[in-house]
């Protein structure tokens, strides 16, 4: 399996596979990268794909972050990444965390180095104010924060090496929970709901997150309620074909948040997902892998156009 070395010496996984011109693949809150060989693997003779596993998920388990700030660490570990393989302006695509990453890449290095982007059900801006309500769980916004601040208060006095057997079982409890409820509210499917239920049983979303990670995922949750993820103004400067996937029933990030990103981008495409909740490529296979491959094979940005933005 492949690994390369990050910044700060840490060793992270990250799967490559095809041929032809490069695609990175940023994967969700939850997935890891061999999540996207069902996608990917039916253009792998005339495309090349690189997917990353960020640290808590797949290969990459285990590797703690450098940063509180979740998304400034999975945007650094990107840059890393596309540094190591020398790629040569390859798309992207990034899904829930994953889009939030690419947006926060390309507020931190630019699109430069990027030919074309997929985002994948995530808003621009995180929090909700007077201005804006379609941040995180929409007008549940406030509710949504106070209970994360709630399950980050519960956890601050436990010391962040501690495995997760040895944590109270009220703790273990605790956390199960917040994050069964979050993963369930991404599905808008009521049959992928019982399936999720089933599944996980009294650990709901246990098979999705590995339970020693705890104080990664926790970190993760801490930016999200702490860090300023408004990405607005940076999307302004960008300059490359940027499309948007939106689950119209996505009761984590409102559809009309996203559908404004068009307001902010010269060139952005929406692409709207009748049916679908958050969880857009697992809850409408078919129609993900046919939009992806139109992706694909769209055309890119010219050359001129991102040295003017690099210039400006």
């Amino acid at each position: 399996m492949p690994f390369f070395q990050a910044r700060d010496g840490a060793r992270l996984h990250y799967l490559d596979i095809g041929r032809g011109p490069a695609c990175v693949m940023l994967h969700a809150f939850g997935m890891r990268a061999s999540m996207w060989l069902p996608f990917v693997l039916p253009f792998a003779l005339r495309r090349r794909f690189v997917m990353l596993d960020f640290r808590g998920f797949g290969g990459s388990r285990g590797v703690k972050p450098r940063h509180a700030d979740a998304l400034r660490q999975n945007a650094d570990d990107v840059h890393d990444l596309l540094q190591h393989l020398r790629l040569e302006r390859p798309r992207m695509v990034g899904f829930s965390i994953g889009a939030a990453s690419g947006l926060e890449y390309q507020r931190r290095y630019g699109f430069d180095r990027i030919s074309a982007y997929l985002h994948v059900d995530q808003t621009p801006c995180i929090a909700n104010d007077e201005a804006w309500t379609w941040g995180l769980m929409g007008a549940e916004n406030v509710q949504a924060f106070e209970r994360a601040r709630e399950l980050i208060a519960a956890f601050d006095p436990i010391d962040r090496d501690t495995p997760f057997q040895r944590l109270p079982p009220a703790l273990q409890q605790q956390f199960w929970a917040w994050f069964g409820e979050f993963f369930e509210s991404c599905i808008g499917h009521p049959v992928l709901k019982l399936v999720f239920r089933v599944a996980g049983g009294r650990r709901p979303g246990s098979h999705l997150l590995r339970a020693d990670d705890w104080p990664i995922y926790l970190a993760c949750v801490r930016a999200f309620i702490e860090q300023d993820y408004d990405f607005r103004e940076s999307l302004r400067r960008v300059r490359i074909p940027f499309w948007v996937l939106v689950g119209r029933q996505s009761a984590v990030f409102p559809p009309e948040g996203q559908r404004r990103i068009a307001r902010y981008v010269a060139d952005a495409r929406v692409i709207e997902f009748r049916y679908c909740g958050h969880i857009v490529p697992v809850e409408a296979p078919g129609r993900f892998l046919y939009t992806l491959g139109r992706f694909l094979a769209a055309p890119v940005a010219p050359r001129s156009a991102l040295q003017t933005e690099s210039l400006a």
